[in-house]
């Protein structure tokens, strides 16, 4: 029995199949090996890795390939899993997967390999009730496989369509008529919860600048030169000193039912919580515990969240950190220096600096590519896939002044890290873009329905 197989998602067998794909990409995304798992419910043969899986997402075509490097009987002993997976039961085979990149289809018969038993290609194989073959691939090696059907599948290497909607007030609506110049300056901050150095900084933190008629300065947290290094703690006075709009990748609240269950009134008693000489693991433990007494379900995702169909939450296992850190280390020290942070602080259109949460994957998702993509990983598919968020980034509408050195050097980062904080200049471009009352609508209708601690942010 061979190590391939394809499994085909339909919906009424499961969840909605192309969520699925995305739920297991964004588990991939937050690894550090690039790693994922999901369930099916075929038990399959003896099966000894790696190999090869499609993923395929019907009637989309959109489909995931990976390498695969596991099999369980039951639901791995894995923090992130489980918690993304705590509505599923009766799986009979638990697969880990390893750099997942998404693909796009047209028919079945551009599907690559073959049936092992049939021989036979997808087109006939997978049309008929078969949710799950083993396949072959004729011997071809998971980076060239990818390659290849990464340069020809138009879902990767075709043209960008930016969504014309809910550009910044007073912008162009036409999709590629080109925006407004902005006219302060825009910053865009790769976050990291990981460890840090004291002395060289975070080598998880990038920084993306853009001041009006300048080209994007792109640097990474992590510095030998004298006064160059960024941790988070460096955050707040950098904020401080270069003004403009901020737009910080972690989540700046949580849901309220969440919040509800600590005893949590607001987003001010949010940052105190976090505001504790514990370290993030054992914060998140004792409310991961008090959620579980309270009855409320601890994968609670915000309004914010369900609305830009995200598969994680504040408090997830790959992001919790981020979450903690981030308000105890850079948004509490700015609300105690009085800076305008969104949406509590309201609309000031004369603020200094602002900062706001910023979501690249999203903004990628609606504004650069207007699709999910897969780009962080080593292998060439992900490369070409950072090359076409480069390419949207400086190409109409947006035509932001990205250096050949910067874009050189986003591309290379391979974690996908350098490419991020590129993206989050467009968040904070349309966070800077909305007027005072959009800005005061959004807070009303948090206020209103008692999720004030949540926040929101815009793609």
């Amino acid at each position: 029995m061979p190590n391939n197989f394809i499994a085909k998602f339909t919906e009424g067998g499961g969840p909605p199949p192309v969520e699925e794909l995305e739920r297991i990409m964004e588990q991939a995304d937050g690894s550090p090996n690039r790693e994922a798992w999901f369930g099916t419910r075929m038990r399959g043969a003896d099966w000894a890795g790696p190999g090869i899986c499609i993923l395929l997402a019907v009637p989309e075509l959109r489909a995931l390939i990976a390498e695969v490097i596991h099999r369980t009987d039951g639901m791995p002993d894995e923090a992130a899993t489980r918690e993304l997976y705590e509505d599923r039961s009766g799986f009979d085979s638990w697969w880990q997967i390893r750099n997942p990149i998404l693909v796009q289809f047209k028919t079945l018969e551009e599907v690559p390999g073959r049936g092992h038993r049939s021989g036979e290609q997808a087109g006939r194989v997978l049309r008929s009730q078969v949710s799950f073959a083993y396949w072959d691939f004729d011997d071809e090696s998971f980076a060239h496989l990818t390659s290849r059907v990464a340069e020809a599948s138009p879902g990767l290497s075709g043209p960008t369509r930016p969504a014309p909607a809910e550009v910044p007030t007073g912008q162009s609506r036409g999709g590629f008529e080109p925006w407004g110049r902005p006219e302060m300056p825009l910053f865009g901050v790769d976050f990291s919860g990981g460890s840090e150095d004291p002395r060289y900084g975070n080598r998880k933190i990038w920084v993306a600048g853009w001041s009006p008629g300048e080209s994007v300065s792109l640097r990474c947290g992590w510095s030998d030169r004298a006064g160059e290094k960024i941790g988070r703690s460096d955050l707040p006075a950098l904020i401080r000193r270069e003004g403009g709009w901020w737009s910080l990748d972690f989540p700046f609240g949580i849901a309220a039912a969440t919040a509800g269950a600590l005893a949590i009134g607001d987003w001010q008693e949010w940052l105190l919580w976090c505001d504790d000489s514990a370290d993030a693991t054992k914060l998140r433990d004792e409310a991961r515990e008090i959620t579980r007494q309270a009855g409320v379900k601890w994968a609670r995702r915000r309004q914010v969240d369900e609305g830009h169909k995200t598969t994680w939450f504040p408090l997830f296992e790959y992001l919790y950190r981020q979450t903690i850190y981030g308000a105890r280390e850079v948004l509490l020290p700015l609300r105690r220096e009085g800076l305008c942070v969104m949406p509590w602080a309201g609309h000031k259109p004369y603020a200094s600096a602002v900062v706001v949460e910023g979501f690249p994957g999203a903004t990628i998702r609606d504004r650069l590519l207007n699709r999910r993509v897969s780009y962080k990983g080593r292998t060439s598919a992900h490369k070409i896939e950072r090359q076409a968020i480069v390419r949207a980034l400086k190409s109409t509408p947006f035509a932001i002044p990205i250096s050949d050195e910067v874009a050189a050097k986003a591309v290379a980062d391979a974690e996908g890290d350098a490419l991020d904080a590129l993206v989050l200049l467009v968040g904070s471009w349309i966070a800077h873009g909305l007027s005072a009352d959009e800005w005061r609508q959004q807070l009303a209708h948090l206020n209103s329905s008692n999720a004030s601690v949540e926040g929101w942010f815009p793609t």
